[in-house]
């Protein structure tokens, strides 16, 4: 049996990702409130997870991790993970959120480098305003899926 999600919650968390400069921390409670339900149960979040990937956006944890409405999921454009590697080049502060970016890919979320998901939302939103230090400079891209 398919389990339903209303459409309205779709909606509402894309227009907080699009209102947050396309990452945003999205807490189970919040979930659980838009669904009208009383408790969320695993299969209803992970059929949200996937609703919102076929929307064309990404989940961190990749896969729901615990219903509990204290526990939060950050949800992303795919396109903030392209960056621009000139200007993170000489910003230690920018090395520093490319490597926890990186780990969130490269680890599972239970390890102990995978960022928290407040850190990596954080880390997503300046790694894409970053920009090169000379205007005219070589633009070198790099794009981690």
């Amino acid at each position: 049996m398919a389990i339903h999600v209303c459409p309205s919650t779709i909606e509402a968390i894309m227009r907080t990702v699009d209102e947050e400069g396309g990452a945003a921390l999205i807490k189970n409670a919040r979930v659980k409130s838009l669904e009208g339900r009383d408790r969320l149960r695993m299969e209803r979040l992970q059929r949200v997870y996937q609703l919102l990937h076929r929307r064309g956006l990404n989940c961190y944890p990749k896969r729901p991790s615990c219903p509990d409405e204290w526990w939060s999921f950050a949800v992303y454009r795919p396109e903030l993970v392209t960056v621009d590697l000139s200007a993170i080049g000489t910003d230690p502060e920018l090395s520093t959120l490319m490597e926890r970016v990186l780990n969130a890919f490269r680890h599972p979320y239970s390890h102990a480098d995978a960022p928290y998901v407040g850190s990596f939302v954080g880390a997503l939103r300046k790694l894409n305003a970053a920009r090169p230090a000379q205007p005219g400079a070589e633009q070198r891209r790099l794009h981690v899926a």
